[in-house]
Protein backbone atom coordinates (compact mmCIF):
# COMPACT_ATOMS: atom_id res chain seq x y z
CA UNK A 1 0.00 0.00 0.00
CA UNK A 2 3.24 2.19 0.55
CA UNK A 3 4.07 2.13 -2.97
CA UNK A 4 0.42 2.88 -4.28
CA UNK A 5 0.94 5.83 -1.78
CA UNK A 6 4.01 7.13 -3.36
CA UNK A 7 2.43 6.74 -6.59
CA UNK A 8 -0.27 8.49 -5.83
CA UNK A 9 2.25 11.45 -4.41
CA UNK A 10 4.36 11.41 -7.77
CA UNK A 11 1.01 12.07 -9.63
CA UNK A 12 -0.06 15.07 -7.47
CA UNK A 13 2.99 16.66 -7.98
CA UNK A 14 3.45 16.18 -11.50
CA UNK A 15 -0.04 17.86 -11.79
CA UNK A 16 0.35 21.48 -9.60
CA UNK A 17 3.93 21.62 -9.06
CA UNK A 18 5.50 23.35 -5.62
CA UNK A 19 4.85 26.84 -5.95
CA UNK A 20 1.81 28.41 -4.23
CA UNK A 21 1.62 27.24 -0.42
CA UNK A 22 -2.03 25.69 -0.33
CA UNK A 23 -0.67 23.25 -2.41
CA UNK A 24 2.41 22.59 -0.66
CA UNK A 25 0.12 22.12 2.82
CA UNK A 26 -1.81 19.27 0.69
CA UNK A 27 1.60 17.48 -0.39
CA UNK A 28 2.73 17.71 3.18
CA UNK A 29 0.09 15.93 4.69
CA UNK A 30 0.14 13.11 1.82
CA UNK A 31 4.04 12.91 2.70
CA UNK A 32 3.00 12.39 6.45
CA UNK A 33 0.69 9.37 5.54
CA UNK A 34 3.00 7.83 3.79
CA UNK A 35 4.81 7.01 6.92
CA UNK A 36 2.30 6.20 9.38
CA UNK A 37 2.42 2.21 9.63
CA UNK A 38 -1.08 1.26 10.33
CA UNK A 39 -2.90 0.42 7.44
CA UNK A 40 -6.50 1.44 8.92
CA UNK A 41 -4.79 4.93 10.10
CA UNK A 42 -2.68 5.40 6.58
CA UNK A 43 -5.91 5.12 4.84
CA UNK A 44 -7.48 7.51 6.88
CA UNK A 45 -4.85 9.88 6.67
CA UNK A 46 -4.74 9.41 2.98
CA UNK A 47 -8.93 10.25 2.75
CA UNK A 48 -8.40 12.62 4.84
CA UNK A 49 -5.68 14.74 2.92
CA UNK A 50 -6.70 13.55 -0.64
CA UNK A 51 -10.47 15.58 0.12
CA UNK A 52 -7.88 18.57 0.88
CA UNK A 53 -5.90 18.20 -2.11
CA UNK A 54 -8.93 19.65 -4.52
CA UNK A 55 -9.23 23.08 -2.69
CA UNK A 56 -5.68 23.45 -2.79
CA UNK A 57 -5.34 23.12 -6.34
CA UNK A 58 -7.99 25.92 -6.96
CA UNK A 59 -6.66 28.03 -4.75
CA UNK A 60 -3.15 27.50 -5.91
CA UNK A 61 -4.38 27.14 -10.10
CA UNK A 62 -3.53 30.42 -11.79
CA UNK A 63 -6.67 32.79 -13.25
CA UNK A 64 -6.82 31.94 -16.58
CA UNK A 65 -5.77 35.21 -19.15
CA UNK A 66 -8.68 37.10 -20.21
CA UNK A 67 -9.72 36.99 -23.80
CA UNK A 68 -9.08 40.03 -25.03
CA UNK A 69 -11.40 41.57 -28.37
CA UNK A 70 -9.93 41.94 -31.37
CA UNK A 71 -8.43 45.64 -31.85
CA UNK A 72 -8.92 45.11 -35.22
CA UNK A 73 -12.83 46.31 -36.10
CA UNK A 74 -15.03 44.56 -38.10
CA UNK A 75 -15.16 45.46 -41.93
CA UNK A 76 -17.75 47.82 -42.41
CA UNK A 77 -20.89 46.44 -44.24
CA UNK A 78 -20.46 47.10 -47.54
CA UNK A 79 -23.26 49.80 -48.93
CA UNK A 80 -23.92 49.68 -52.50
CA UNK A 81 -23.59 52.77 -54.77
CA UNK A 82 -26.70 54.54 -55.08
CA UNK A 83 -28.42 54.22 -57.89
CA UNK A 84 -28.50 57.02 -61.01
CA UNK A 85 -31.61 57.55 -63.13
CA UNK A 86 -31.39 56.42 -66.66
CA UNK A 87 -30.47 58.79 -69.03
CA UNK A 88 -33.70 58.26 -70.90
CA UNK A 89 -36.15 58.64 -67.78
CA UNK A 90 -34.34 62.25 -67.98
CA UNK A 91 -34.73 62.79 -71.38
CA UNK A 92 -38.65 62.07 -71.08
CA UNK A 93 -38.82 64.44 -68.23
CA UNK A 94 -36.86 67.12 -69.18
CA UNK A 95 -35.70 66.14 -72.78
CA UNK A 96 -31.98 65.91 -73.79
CA UNK A 97 -29.29 67.92 -71.42
CA UNK A 98 -31.85 68.29 -68.82
CA UNK A 99 -33.52 71.18 -67.41
CA UNK A 100 -31.70 74.46 -68.90
CA UNK A 101 -33.73 77.38 -69.86
CA UNK A 102 -34.16 81.21 -69.19
CA UNK A 103 -36.86 82.22 -66.85
CA UNK A 104 -39.70 82.62 -68.53
CA UNK A 105 -41.39 85.85 -67.42
CA UNK A 106 -43.22 87.35 -70.50
CA UNK A 107 -45.75 85.46 -73.17
CA UNK A 108 -43.19 85.54 -75.88
CA UNK A 109 -40.63 83.72 -73.79
CA UNK A 110 -43.01 81.34 -72.68
CA UNK A 111 -41.69 78.12 -74.39
CA UNK A 112 -39.33 79.39 -76.39
CA UNK A 113 -36.72 76.78 -75.43
CA UNK A 114 -38.17 74.61 -77.82
CA UNK A 115 -37.68 76.51 -80.40
CA UNK A 116 -33.42 76.23 -81.32
CA UNK A 117 -34.01 72.20 -81.39
CA UNK A 118 -37.25 72.28 -83.80
CA UNK A 119 -39.59 71.01 -80.64
CA UNK A 120 -38.03 67.83 -80.26
CA UNK A 121 -37.93 68.58 -76.00
CA UNK A 122 -39.05 71.39 -73.74
CA UNK A 123 -38.60 72.15 -70.15
CA UNK A 124 -42.46 72.97 -68.93
CA UNK A 125 -41.99 72.61 -65.53
CA UNK A 126 -41.97 75.40 -63.22
CA UNK A 127 -38.32 77.13 -61.79
CA UNK A 128 -37.18 79.83 -60.12
CA UNK A 129 -37.37 83.32 -61.76
CA UNK A 130 -40.37 82.22 -63.83
CA UNK A 131 -43.38 84.72 -63.71
CA UNK A 132 -46.15 83.28 -66.26
CA UNK A 133 -47.28 79.97 -66.26
CA UNK A 134 -49.92 79.96 -68.81
CA UNK A 135 -50.63 81.80 -71.76
CA UNK A 136 -54.17 82.00 -74.11
CA UNK A 137 -54.20 83.44 -77.60
CA UNK A 138 -57.00 83.05 -80.66
CA UNK A 139 -56.04 80.23 -82.79
CA UNK A 140 -55.26 82.16 -86.61
CA UNK A 141 -54.62 78.80 -88.83
CA UNK A 142 -54.04 75.15 -88.28
CA UNK A 143 -52.42 72.25 -90.26
CA UNK A 144 -51.76 68.84 -89.54
CA UNK A 145 -48.90 66.48 -89.83
CA UNK A 146 -48.84 63.14 -90.29
CA UNK A 147 -52.68 63.36 -88.54
CA UNK A 148 -50.87 65.70 -85.12
CA UNK A 149 -51.97 68.98 -84.72
CA UNK A 150 -49.68 72.43 -86.19
CA UNK A 151 -51.44 75.39 -84.90
CA UNK A 152 -50.32 79.32 -85.28
CA UNK A 153 -51.87 81.92 -82.90
CA UNK A 154 -52.47 85.73 -82.94
CA UNK A 155 -49.72 86.39 -80.92
CA UNK A 156 -46.98 84.86 -83.68
CA UNK A 157 -46.33 81.81 -81.86
CA UNK A 158 -46.80 77.93 -83.45
CA UNK A 159 -46.90 75.28 -81.45
CA UNK A 160 -47.04 72.10 -82.27
CA UNK A 161 -48.99 68.77 -80.56
CA UNK A 162 -46.10 65.96 -79.88
CA UNK A 163 -45.83 62.30 -80.96
CA UNK A 164 -46.46 61.77 -77.07
CA UNK A 165 -50.23 60.88 -77.22
CA UNK A 166 -52.58 59.97 -80.01
CA UNK A 167 -52.49 62.13 -82.88
CA UNK A 168 -56.19 64.56 -82.99
CA UNK A 169 -56.70 63.62 -86.78
CA UNK A 170 -58.52 66.60 -87.51
CA UNK A 171 -60.36 69.59 -86.50
CA UNK A 172 -64.12 70.14 -87.54
CA UNK A 173 -64.48 74.14 -87.45
CA UNK A 174 -62.44 76.68 -88.94
CA UNK A 175 -59.34 77.98 -87.28
CA UNK A 176 -60.96 81.05 -86.02
CA UNK A 177 -63.13 79.22 -84.26
CA UNK A 178 -60.73 78.56 -81.64
CA UNK A 179 -58.60 79.95 -78.75
CA UNK A 180 -56.22 78.05 -77.43
CA UNK A 181 -54.93 78.00 -73.39
CA UNK A 182 -51.39 76.24 -73.29
CA UNK A 183 -50.09 75.84 -69.62
CA UNK A 184 -46.95 73.83 -68.28
CA UNK A 185 -46.97 69.97 -68.54
CA UNK A 186 -44.96 67.43 -66.73
CA UNK A 187 -43.52 65.06 -69.30
CA UNK A 188 -41.59 66.99 -71.67
CA UNK A 189 -44.48 69.10 -72.87
CA UNK A 190 -46.71 71.64 -72.48
CA UNK A 191 -50.74 71.46 -72.54
CA UNK A 192 -52.79 72.64 -74.71
CA UNK A 193 -56.58 73.49 -74.06
CA UNK A 194 -58.22 73.83 -77.75
CA UNK A 195 -62.40 74.90 -77.11
CA UNK A 196 -64.76 72.57 -78.13
CA UNK A 197 -62.10 69.93 -77.76
CA UNK A 198 -62.55 67.25 -74.84
CA UNK A 199 -58.50 66.12 -75.30
CA UNK A 200 -55.67 68.15 -73.57
CA UNK A 201 -53.03 67.99 -76.18
CA UNK A 202 -49.29 67.70 -75.17
CA UNK A 203 -47.15 70.40 -77.35
CA UNK A 204 -43.93 72.06 -77.59
CA UNK A 205 -43.22 75.72 -79.49
CA UNK A 206 -41.44 75.67 -82.64
CA UNK A 207 -41.86 79.43 -83.53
Amino acid sequence: MRSIGFAALFALLAVVGAKADPRDDALSAMLRCSGIADRAQRLACYDSASARAPGALNNGAPSPAPVMASAVPPPAPAIAPRRKRGSSFMDKLFGGGGPKRAPQTTVAQFGSESIANGGTHAFPIAMDGDRIDQISARVVSYQFNQGYVVVSLDNGQVWQQTADGNPLGRLSRPALAYSAVISRGGAGSYDMKLNDVARTLPVRRIQ
